[in-house]
């Protein structure tokens, strides 16, 4: 019989190697092993039996488990409105330069500070005002 100290560290280490790795394969693993540590403490088994029940426990958890624990972490109910591929919007002459989706712009003309302008594009390092 394996300790059931060491199945249940097992089990930890593989939780652990999971939050590194991020493959959702290994976090299964070590939930069937922390629940073999924990029957470990009331069941006499041997140490064949105590891998052998892990390995079930393992699968069975990631045939069941995968696909909606996957689906909950990576999708994203928040989508990204800005289209960078637009080089149209509104921007704002701030220090003498048109401030622009994030970026200080150079442009051509004379401009007040607040001042709000139309952006049509950009070439280079300027965007083009219209």
């Amino acid at each position: 019989m394996i300790s059931p100290f060491l199945v249940l560290a097992l089990g930890v280490f593989l939780i652990v190697a999971e939050l590194l790795i991020g493959s959702f394969f290994i976090m299964f693993f070590g939930l069937g092993f922390l629940i073999v540590g924990v029957f470990g403490f009331f069941i006499d088994m041997l140490w064949y039996h105590q891998i052998l029940l892990a390995a079930i426990i393992s699968v069975i958890l990631l045939f069941t488990l995968k696909k909606p624990i996957k689906d909950k972490f990576y999708n994203s109910k928040n989508e990204v409105k800005d289209d960078f591929l637009n080089e149209s919007g509104m921007g704002e002459v701030k220090e003498g330069k048109i401030y622009f989706k994030g970026t200080l712009w150079s442009y051509d003309g004379e401009l007040k500070d607040g001042e709000k302008v139309q952006v049509i594009g950009t070439k280079g390092n300027k965007v083009i005002l219209k």
